[in-house]
């Protein structure tokens, strides 16, 4: 029986991780768990205090183990939880995650679907009391709520679930062997994700994006629950101005991603749309490189493309590649299944 490896990405975290710990420590499985706490370059002695964290806990029917990862930036750290990991479903859980206790049972439920690639769900600050009059206006931000492209669409029922174009990466139920395979690819990821003190973002669309290429659908579910443990110093108007505005790179690598698969999956129509984007821009004066974007992936001309494009470019083409032979394969293991004795 296949299990679920959760992968802590942790950077100075000695803080903060015991309570994370403690929650995962009380989640209930009736499947194999390992933990794996990456510590990314950290030098506040993260890993002793993860080791202590859990030591304390008595969980003995979890495996528990720390890697290494000196690279600094969330993307590495998760590329190093990746090839660490045992199973084949993996949860992304935040230094600062409080995952409710039956967050692990619903995410193997959902994940028997093999047409999902990926599920998130909603969380909610740990410690209400504390936040700000401005907090719940950009909540999102703070992956608390629901994601952005969910916010529109309210559940019919309390534990309904919708398919989203985004995840945050909070939380992030995904499949191993997708995620694993998206490292090997040169031109991934585009995006780091944060790296220290630098607050970059956007590897979660980057991700999500990705999941969509290969052909696997996203899925929002209010069933995965988790708080969030929010730093007082994160809650400073200061802090909140940096955050959001390192969001519009991950914006612009996503619509990228966005232009790409539509050219794949529509060429014609989105050199169409993109003759009327150039004629658009032309006239508005606005006329970049970006604006060139749709018809040169539809024409397939990625030698006129930047070199940040071409690398998104050859990640979709890759994963387009992937999915056209796993649909190819999963063809014939049905004729074999019909096939006569």
């Amino acid at each position: 029986m296949d299990g679920i490896s959760v992968i802590i990405c942790a950077h100075n975290s000695a803080e903060r991780i015991r309570p994370t710990i403690d929650a995962l420590a009380r989640c209930r499985a009736n499947f194999p768990v390992e933990i794996i706490v990456v510590d990314n370059n950290s030098t506040d002695g993260t890993a002793g205090r993860a080791r202590e964290a859990w030591d304390a806990c008595g969980n003995d029917r979890f495996a528990f183990s720390i890697v290494e990862e000196p690279q600094a930036g969330l993307a590495y750290a998760r590329r190093a939880g990746v090839r660490a990991a045992s199973f084949g479903i993996v949860v992304f859980c935040d230094d600062d995650n409080w995952l409710a206790e039956d967050y692990l049972m619903h995410a193997k439920r959902i994940m028997r679907d093999p047409k999902v690639g990926a599920a998130g769900g909603c969380s909610t600050p740990a410690n209400p009391e504390n936040l700000p009059p401005w907090f719940y206006t950009f909540s999102w931000g703070f992956a608390v709520g629901v994601p952005l492209s969910r916010i529109a669409q309210l559940p019919d029922e309390p534990a309904a679930a919708r398919s989203v174009d985004a995840l945050w990466g909070a939380g992030l139920v995904t499949r191993r062997d997708i995620i694993k395979y998206l490292y090997t690819l040169p031109g991934f990821p585009a995006l780091s994700g944060r790296k220290g003190a630098e607050l970059l973002s956007g590897e979660d669309l980057e991700i999500s994006a990705c999941l969509l290429s290969a052909g696997y659908r996203l899925l929002f579910s209010e069933s995965l629950r988790f708080k969030h443990d929010i730093a007082p110093k994160r809650l400073q108007t200061a802090y909140a101005k940096r955050l959001f505005a390192n969001f519009e790179r991950g914006f612009v690598v996503h619509g990228q991603y966005t232009k790409m698969i539509g050219a794949f999956e529509t060429p014609l129509r989105a050199a169409s749309v993109g003759c009327a984007r150039i004629i658009k821009h032309m006239l508005l004066g606005r006329l970049t490189r970006e604006s060139l974007l749709s018809l040169l992936a539809a024409l397939r001309l990625p030698a006129l493309m930047t070199s940040d494009q071409r690398r998104i470019y050859e990640t979709v083409r890759s994963l387009r590649m992937l999915r056209s032979q796993n649909v190819s394969t999963e063809v014939l293991q049905n004729v074999g299944s019909e096939s006569p004795a």
